[in-house]
C-alpha cells in the first residue's frame, strides 16, 4: 500500500538523530506541588486583525532543568470579543510549529479569526536542553519515571493557559493535538472540565504499546530491554499516562477523532482501543499513513473546522 510506503521512508529519516546515551531510569523523583503561575503575554504586534504575542510563565511542575521550566509560546489574538480560542499541541520531535501551521493557521486566520495559541511541549523546540541530541528527546524516553513527570508537566502547563483564556477571554476553549499532541490532548479531556471541544489527529493510546510495537520506538525499547524491562512492567509504570484508562469530562458529543488506516508511526488499533473505551465518539478514518499530516493537511483541516463550526452554531 502507497500509505505504508511513506510512512516507511519518512521512518528511515526518523532515526538519523537518535539518542546516544542510555536514559534507562527508576529513580523516584520528589513531585512539587502544583502551584499558580502567573501567563504573561507581551510584545504584541499588529497582523492583520490580529494582534500577536508571546506567551510566557514559569511551569507549574519543575523538572530542575531552568530552560524547560521556563514556557515560552506564541498567541494570536482578535481583535473581536467572544472568539473561540484553540489552543495547539504539536508532536514529538517538532522542532517549530509549522506543521501544525500548515494545516490549520492560515485557514483560521483568513476565515474564522479565532484566538490561536501555541505552546511548547516540554523538552522541545526553546525548552530542548543544549546536551539534548533532538527537540523532545528527553520527553519520552527509557527515564521511565522523567517522561511520567513530563507528560504530567504538559498537561499543567496547558491547564495553566487554558486558566488564563477562562480569566481573560470569553469564547469557548478547543484543543487540538497532533500525533504525540494528540495523546496529550487527550489526556487533558480526561481531567480539564474548562476545554469545551477536541480534536486529536493521529494520536496514540498507550505509551507502553508505542514505545514497544512501533517502529519511532525502536531504540527506547532496546534502552529498556538491555536494563531488564518488559512489556508488562512498562505497562504497569505508564498506566497513569494512558487516557483509555479514565473516562473524558469533555461532552463526547465534542470529541472528534482522526485516525490514519494505514499508520506507521501510531498503531491503528491501539488509537482504536481508546476510541471504544471512551464510547464510540465521532472518528473519521483516513486512507493514509503517519504522513497524512502532510500529504492530506487539507482533508485534515476541512473535516476538523466542519466538526467544529458545526458545533459552535
Amino acid at each position: 500500500m502507497f500509505a505504508r510506503l511513506i510512512d516507511r521512508l519518512a521512518l528511515y529519516q526518523f532515526h538519523q538523530k537518535r539518542s546516544q546515551e542510555n536514559h534507562f531510569s527508576l529513580k523516584t523523583l520528589p513531585y512539587s506541588a502544583i502551584k499558580e503561575t502567573n501567563v504573561s503575554i507581551s510584545s504584541f504586534r499588529e497582523v492583520e486583525d490580529y494582534r500577536v504575542g508571546k506567551l510566557t510563565f514559569q511551569s507549574v511542575i519543575p523538572s530542575s532543568i531552568l530552560c524547560n521550566d521556563f514556557v515560552k509560546g506564541e498567541v494570536w489574538l482578535q481583535k473581536i470579543e467572544d472568539m473561540p480560542n484553540v489552543i495547539f499541541v504539536h508532536g514529538w520531535r517538532m522542532e517549530s510549529y509549522d506543521r501544525v501551521k500548515n494545516i490549520f493557521h492560515e485557514r483560521i486566520k483568513n476565515e474564522l479569526l479565532w484566538n490561536m495559541y501555541y505552546i511548547p511541549l516540554p523538552y522541545h523546540m526553546e525548552r530542548k536542553p543544549s546536551e539534548s541530541l533532538y527537540s523532545g528527546e528527553y520527553m519520552i524516553s527509557a527515564n521511565i519515571n522523567r517522561t511520567v513527570l513530563a507528560t504530567q508537566q504538559a498537561i499543567a502547563d496547558i491547564r495553566a493557559v487554558i486558566q488564563w483564556i477562562k480569566s481573560n477571554q470569553k469564547g469557548p476553549i478547543i484543543v487540538i493535538g497532533v500525533s504525540l499532541g494528540g495523546w496529550i490532548t487527550n489526556l487533558l479531556a480526561t481531567m480539564e472540565e474548562n476545554i469545551d471541544y477536541i480534536s486529536s489527529i493521529f494520536y496514540t493510546n498507550s505509551l507502553a504499546h508505542a514505545v514497544w510495537h512501533t517502529i519511532p520506538g525502536r531504540y527506547i525499547k532496546a534502552d529498556l530491554v538491555k536494563h531488564g524491562v518488559t512489556f508488562q512492567d512498562l505497562q504497569t509504570y505508564w498506566d497513569v499516562t494512558n487516557p483509555s484508562c479514565f473516562s473524558p469530562v469533555v461532552n463526547k458529543n465534542n470529541i472528534f477523532l482522526l485516525s490514519a488506516k494505514y499508520d506507521q508511526y501510531v498503531d491503528f488499533d491501539d488509537a482504536t482501543d481508546l476510541w471504544k473505551s471512551w464510547g464510540y465518539p465521532k472518528r473519521m478514518v483516513m486512507n493514509c499513513g503517519h504522513s497524512g499530516i502532510v500529504l492530506k493537511r487539507k482533508q485534515i483541516a476541512d473535516e476538523t473546522i466542519r466538526f467544529l463550526t458545526e458545533r459552535l452554531k
